[in-house]
């Protein structure tokens, strides 16, 4: 029986050891190249890369991996690598905010039809139950609870009827009296800089829109902050990666972790800034307009 259980535990170990895992290259600096399939190639984002491949990595070059949607490392000593000796770092990071971007930089990298308006959302974890309220208005459901401290966003609705004239308005109350700020409009949003002299951090604000003449109870949350306390945040989500970025995937990453925090007008700054540091990455591209799109960001 002892030596049943002996080889039982030493074939668990076997296979464990023999896992197979796929790692993607995330971000490169320098002349790192690849050997698969005994074919050098340059380090790209979004390589693809099997456990027989091996990495070069010159002096004054860094290379950072994702293994198995949720493990981050990064090479930066000189050197050449055999990437099956990095199996230990495939584990999960303990951020989850993190892991969900992993996941979905993996998603997208791998899976180019895949489009970001349809699946950004799946990796996030902060979108509501969708709703209609009963006077033809739909607000939606991302737009729940906006964290603001400044810059330009819309605040969006959409119509189920043929109206053309609406009724913004603004509470300090999340279910009863009177509005603090009533804007007529034609437009289906309402910018927050119109906002900004209404808006006193440390308060949270409920704003709803109706046809005029109409009334919406439903009402989404603004929670107001004051710009430091903003940028300390922006600076612990800096803090929690420790794996080499370039400045173009640090964007993007606090891109996708504000909008997963509800940093929507924060969000959509780092997002154009990503796109606008490296043009030729097409996630970039694609998930700001896919951004513009799913919050009518004009």
């Amino acid at each position: 029986m002892k030596i049943f259980l002996f080889f039982a535990f030493a074939f668990s170990a076997l296979c464990l050891d023999a896992q197979q895992h796929t790692f993607m290259v995330y971000s490169v600096k320098g002349n790192v190249t690849v050997n698969q399939n005994k074919t050098d190639t340059k380090a790209h984002i979004g390589n693809l890369l099997e456990m027989a491949a091996t990495i070069n990595v010159p002096k004054g070059s860094v290379i950072t991996l994702i293994c198995d949607q949720v493990g981050l490392f990064t090479i930066n000593k000189p050197g050449k690598y055999n990437i099956s000796t990095f199996k230990d770092s495939c584990k999960q990071s303990s951020n989850s905010i993190t892991a969900n971007y992993l996941r979905y930089v993996w998603a997208q990298m791998s899976h180019g039809s895949a489009t970001p308006s349809t699946s950004r959302k799946l990796f996030m974890n902060t979108v509501g139950a969708v709703s209609r309220s009963v006077n033809n208005i739909w607000i939606d459901p991302r737009l729940d609870t906006i964290i603001y401290a400044s810059g330009s966003f819309p605040l969006s609705w959409k119509s189920y009827a043929e109206a053309k004239d609406f009724e913004f308005s603004l509470f300090t109350k999340e279910k009863e009296g009177q509005p603090i700020f009533v804007a007529q409009t034609e437009a289906l949003q309402l910018p927050l800089t119109s906002l900004q002299k209404t808006l006193n951090a440390g308060n949270i604000y409920y704003w709803t829109a109706a046809i005029k003449g109409e009334q919406n109870d439903e009402r989404k949350v603004i929670k107001v902050i004051n710009s430091k306390e903003r940028d300390e945040y922006i600076a612990s989500l800096r803090k929690s990666e420790d794996a080499f970025e370039t400045e173009a995937e640090e964007a993007f990453r606090l891109g996708f972790q504000l909008e997963e925090s509800h940093y929507l007008a924060d969000a959509y700054s780092y997002y154009q800034k990503a796109a606008e540091l490296q043009p030729a990455v097409a996630l970039y591209r694609s998930t700001l307009m896919a951004f513009r799109k799913d919050y009518d960001v004009q």
